[in-house]
């Protein structure tokens, strides 16, 4: 399982034209445009805007040396305790058969072949390792390993600290702090966060991280807002009630960009509904009622 090829193509005294991974395309463009800026373009193809290459998808330089032969030696090498410690070693070990994403069913499969019991809130434990910034979301379903682990089979590796601008929570942490709590600026003049509008379903009916996004767009588009960054989008959909964790907002945009659902601004970088994102909400509030 890999993410999904795109083109490459460079024009000049020296031409070149491929399909190559994501992950190569960032670090091509952030060194092609190192001095404008470009570490935060590579970057947002690499997934989520702004969140710096240390998010990006793992090369194979980056990976551990020693290749592991079970999934239990897996865990006992990386040091992992926690769930979402053993959710990012187990994910690192399926990935060792040449793969550059896996998928939730790939890594409930080796919690079997170690002995290990699965975690009962699979999906809380898999989004603390996304928030974490230790894993990110592909296409679909299917999650990558970041550049923040590295040498996780090595000896002596330890699980580095949560991302503290990516919602996430360190370990031991308290639980819902005055940062992760902060209205963001854009919302300042806005003290009511409704869970319905008029014209299609509500909120709670969205099944999907797409869907909760254009949701949220829609609902900032009717307040005047025309686009909101990852991070607003992260704390809105939280606060709606359902949230899409920042870690997964860059993939649940790239599902809504290849529909024509949303796009994002080439001025401020934020993401937008289009009219047939708009359309599209629609559909759901017939399919709804």
């Amino acid at each position: 399982m890999t993410l999904r090829p795109i083109t490459l193509t460079i024009t000049g005294k020296v031409s070149y034209e491929d399909e190559i991974s994501v992950a190569q395309a960032a670090r091509i463009i952030a060194f092609l445009n190192a001095d404008e800026g470009g570490a935060d373009l590579g970057a947002d193809l690499a997934g989520d805007h702004g969140a710096g290459l240390d998010d990006s998808p793992r090369t194979d330089s980056n990976k551990s040396a020693n290749k592991v032969g079970s999934a239990r030696e897996a865990l006992d090498l990386s040091g992992a305790k926690t769930n979402a410690e053993k959710i990012v070693a187990l994910g690192e070990y399926v990935l060792q058969d040449g793969g550059e994403t896996f998928k939730v069913e790939d890594v409930k499969a080796q919690f079997r072949r170690a002995r290990e019991t699965a975690p009962a809130n699979f999906s809380r434990d898999m989004t603390t390792a996304v928030q974490a910034g230790w894993l990110a979301q592909g296409d679909g379903d299917e999650y990558y390993v970041t550049n923040k682990i590295q040498g996780i089979f090595d000896g002596g590796f330890e699980f580095p600290k949560a991302a503290s601008n990516g919602g996430g929570r360190s370990r031991g942490a308290a639980k819902g702090t005055a940062k992760a709590k902060a209205k963001p600026e854009v919302f300042a003049d806005l003290d009511d966060f409704p869970t319905r509008m008029d014209g299609i379903a509500a909120y709670p009916k969205m099944k999907s991280d797409r869907d909760r996004l254009l949701w949220a767009l829609h609902f900032a588009k009717s307040h005047g807002i025309r686009g909101l960054a990852n991070k607003d989008l992260s704390w809105l959909t939280d606060h709606l009630g359902a949230g899409v964790p920042s870690g997964n907002v860059g993939g649940a945009f790239r599902s809504g960009k290849s529909a024509g659902y949303m796009n994002r601004s080439t001025v401020d970088q934020t993401i937008r509904i289009t009219e047939d994102g708009e359309d599209y909400l629609k559909t759901i509030a017939s399919a709804a009622s």
